[in-house]
């Protein structure tokens, strides 16, 4: 909880302070990382992790960032936040200390669907998923007045539902570089940059 909590601070950090862009490159490097280190065989569900087998580092750290993130952009930014904060009232002032399972309950009233949140919870904290999402086939056919249909197949050869975002963007850089590379600074969006995006939800093939 507190391991997975920190990356998902870090990331809310990054978001604020470097913007959009600055919070994407930090989740690729712990998405890489996780991809890199898990062991399929051997990778127990986020509630049953206890450090002793090789790639429950990845999975507190890096997979638990992942997935606090994914549970506060599924809850939204109001709801997640105010139960995050909730939960610090509550479990501060004691001497116990608080386990993933109590997290995972402490948040639930703050989820506008209770169904589909419990559901969240299984696939993320109970089980062992991954989604893998694969495009083909992506076409452009002109239309008049400079516009183009664009279509394209994917395909989620992986085990995980997840909605997933699909974009047709324009040629050239999405984001602008800080003017001064030696300090950390915000990437501002290209302005000429534009895109015409969907979600889509794909199960498991």
């Amino acid at each position: 909880l507190s391991e997975g909590m920190a990356h998902f601070s870090t990331l809310l950090l990054f978001d604020q302070v470097r913007g959009p862009r600055g919070r994407m490159e930090f989740a690729k490097g712990i998405e890489n990382r996780y991809a890199d280190r898990r062991r399929v065989a051997s990778e127990r569900p986020m509630y049953d992790v206890d450090g002793k087998r090789p790639s429950d580092t990845t999975v507190i750290y890096d997979k638990g960032g992942w997935v606090f993130w994914m549970l506060y952009d599924y809850m939204g930014h109001d709801r997640a936040l105010a139960g995050v904060q909730n939960f610090i009232r509550v479990w501060s002032v004691g001497r116990d200390h608080a386990a993933l399972q109590d997290f995972v309950e402490a948040m639930r009233p703050y989820a506008v669907d209770a169904v589909a949140y419990d559901a969240f919870v299984k696939q993320w904290f109970d089980s062992v998923v991954v989604p893998e999402y694969k495009l083909a086939d992506a076409k452009k056919i002109a239309r008049t007045g400079g516009a183009y249909d664009v279509t394209v197949t994917v395909r989620n050869a992986g085990s995980a539902r997840m909605p997933v975002e699909v974009a047709a963007t324009t040629a050239g850089d999405r984001w602008i570089t800080p003017k001064d590379t030696r300090k950390p600074g915000r990437w501002a969006q290209n302005a000429k940059y534009r895109d015409a995006r969907t979600t889509i939800t794909l199960g498991a093939g």
